[in-house]
């Protein structure tokens, strides 16, 4: 029996012993391109961003993950972070409650899967695994309509204003119901928004009305 036939995407970074794993596997052909977000494009608009253990830490330490997750979110259908390594081997002075309180958020806030992976083989094969079972399910089931990735898409507009980090620009949403309406609302009624205080309001209100 024929193996099934897996196309996947593939950033230009990506080298090494993975790419070998995925050319040996069965059925797949790889496309090299250059990506802006993501490392893998499987079907069915999962993309998978690909991290070691100690890069995950830093980006959590230097908040770039929130940014990058939701920028990920905003344009892809599934989001999927393979890790590579120990998340919890002590470095850069991290608390494991940090950890937990970054994968927790990933998984709940961002509806990110995170996939752990002792090594670039085992990642391989993940890949290839996620990459079958997407294309049998675009192949068989409906896809979902987009709203989900257009509120987040909204979230990270939002989350582009002064003092807004992806909680308070959810709260934008669920106050105003569209990132239209907020972008529109003065500093009063910016007040209002749960989490909100005056001074805050008033900086987001400042920057919005500014005209040069």
């Amino acid at each position: 029996m024929n193996a099934p036939a897996l196309h996947i995407r593939v950033d230009t970074r990506e080298r090494g012993r993975i790419i070998s794993r995925l050319e040996a596997l069965p059925g797949v052909s790889l496309e090299s391109v250059e990506m802006d977000l993501g490392d893998y494009l499987l079907p069915g608009d999962l993309i998978i961003e690909r991290k070691s253990a100690t890069d995950l830490i830093l980006s959590v330490v230097d908040r770039s993950l929130w940014d990058k997750v939701a920028k990920l979110r905003s344009q892809h259908e599934r989001v999927v972070y393979i890790v590579e390594g120990d998340l919890y081997t002590a470095r850069f002075h991290q608390q494991a409650l940090d950890i937990h309180r970054a994968l927790a958020m990933m998984v709940v806030t961002h509806g990110v899967t995170v996939l752990p992976s002792p090594d670039a083989d085992n990642s391989g094969m993940l890949i290839y695994l996620l990459g079958l079972a997407a294309a049998e399910g675009a192949a068989t089931a409906e896809r979902p309509g987009k709203p989900a990735i257009r509120r987040d898409a909204q979230r990270y507009l939002l989350a582009s204003l002064p003092g807004v980090d992806p909680d308070r620009a959810e709260a934008l949403l669920r106050h105003f119901g569209s990132a239209r309406a907020a972008l529109a609302a003065d500093a009063d009624a910016l007040a209002q928004v749960e989490g909100m205080d005056a001074e805050q309001a008033a900086r987001i209100a400042e920057v919005l009305e500014y005209d040069g």
